[in-house]
């Protein structure tokens, strides 16, 4: 669509010749800086906004140059980037691990299917669960009562609360395909409502609940790195902190070995993305795998960050997988990021019976074989009966 763009997305995209590339850190954060055309230059680091369209548009123009000693950048800087960057004859490593057994499915630019549905009933179990806990903190004992099916975005969430049932009108908006925003009516008492905006990234989860009514505002982060998943949750009312607190998150993989829930949720998420890793419930039910694995090769070490999360409800499923490498100099510090990929797959249940896979866009740290097969792409099969797992 058009749109109107700042003058720097315009300088940044109009860049046609390259004359010095300078990688470097800037207080903690990557940091680029670029001279091209007439005696011109650009310095951004990661923390600016259009920090990734100049890395994009940098390593684009970097690998067409024929010529590539007519540009000046450092030995160190060069070799980061001959490193980072893969030829056009290899395949990146996520696509041979996960991304080569879609290209002979059936495939689309949009979708075959409306996924509304799914997305929301995966959504209720977290809902339910901060519903739950902040009735708790009003003293109210909230139990849930199974609902009527909703339709697309819309659904009805019944409370019981003593002796009376509450009815809850929910509002699910996806904002982005990892992010959503969703309204939920009649919140405590009548025409009163709670807000949530749901964030799943790459290294956590980030939910923002608030009410105007009860001058509530609340935040959970949930921090995923390979070894352990943090969570904490602060929560203000009028103004004033009233809860903060570290949350529970279950370890699940110490329980592998047997043949449990979580042992079977873990061999389904392995299959599916063909990675493994530690285990995490959330306390909603939700799970977390995640793996960092370093290599050295080439005087460059190398480190594989994967993080799958799974929602599920009933026969509905949502598994949402990103992954990255990051490839660091040990000489100088230099970082580049690269084999960027962010995956969303939807089971639409036993009754369909149909899997949908839909690839983001990851930007500039995605490899030339993401962009040509997978970016922006749907994917669709059968959902077999050995691959249902634990419903």
């Amino acid at each position: 669509m058009y749109r109107f763009m700042s003058e720097e997305e315009l300088e940044i995209r109009q860049i046609s010749d390259l004359k010095m590339i300078h990688f470097y850190r800037l207080g903690g954060n990557d940091a680029l800086a670029v001279h091209y055309g007439n005696n011109k230059q650009i310095n951004l680091c990661s923390m600016d906004a259009n920090y990734q369209l100049l890395m994009e548009r940098v390593l684009s123009l970097y690998s067409q140059c024929e010529d590539k000693k007519s540009i000046v950048i450092e030995a160190a800087s060069q070799k980061l980037l001959e490193q980072a960057m893969e030829g056009a004859r290899s395949h990146t490593s996520f696509f041979q691990r996960v991304g080569k057994k879609y290209v002979d499915m059936e495939t689309s630019s949009s979708p075959l299917f409306a996924s509304d549905g799914v997305l929301r009933e995966t959504l209720l179990p977290l809902l339910k669960y901060y519903l739950s806990q902040l009735y708790h903190m009003w003293n109210v004992q909230a139990e849930f009562i199974k609902e009527n099916p909703g339709w697309h975005r819309r659904c009805v969430l019944k409370v019981r609360t003593g002796e009376e049932t509450k009815i809850l009108p929910v509002r699910i908006n996806e904002t982005t395909g990892t992010s959503y925003t969703v309204t939920v009516g009649n919140f405590m008492q009548d025409l009163s409502n709670l807000t949530l905006e749901i964030d799943y990234l790459e290294d956590r989860i980030h939910i923002i609940f608030e009410s105007e009514n009860f001058s509530l505002f609340g935040e959970s982060h949930y921090l995923i790195d390979s070894q352990r998943v943090t969570a904490h949750t602060s929560i203000q009312v009028g103004g004033q902190v009233v809860y903060h607190q570290e949350e529970p998150v279950e370890t699940c993989t110490n329980d592998l070995s047997k043949k449990t829930y979580f042992s079977e949720q873990y061999e389904f998420l392995t299959k599916e993305t063909n990675t493994d890793g530690s285990l995490y419930k959330l306390p909603w039910g939700g799970m977390v795998l995640c793996r960092a694995t370093g290599t050295t090769q080439a005087e460059y070490r190398h480190t594989a960050h994967s993080t799958v999360y799974l929602e599920e409800y009933l026969s509905k499923r949502v598994l949402r997988h990103y992954s990255y490498r990051l490839v660091e100099s040990p000489e100088n510090g230099l970082q580049l990021r690269t084999d960027g990929a962010v995956m969303r797959t939807l089971y639409y249940g036993d009754k369909s019976g149909q899997i949908e896979t839909y690839f983001s866009a990851a930007g500039c740290y995605s490899g030339w074989d993401y962009k040509e097969y997978l970016e922006s792409k749907y994917f669709y099969h059968k959902w077999e009966e050995n691959n249902h797992g634990v419903i």
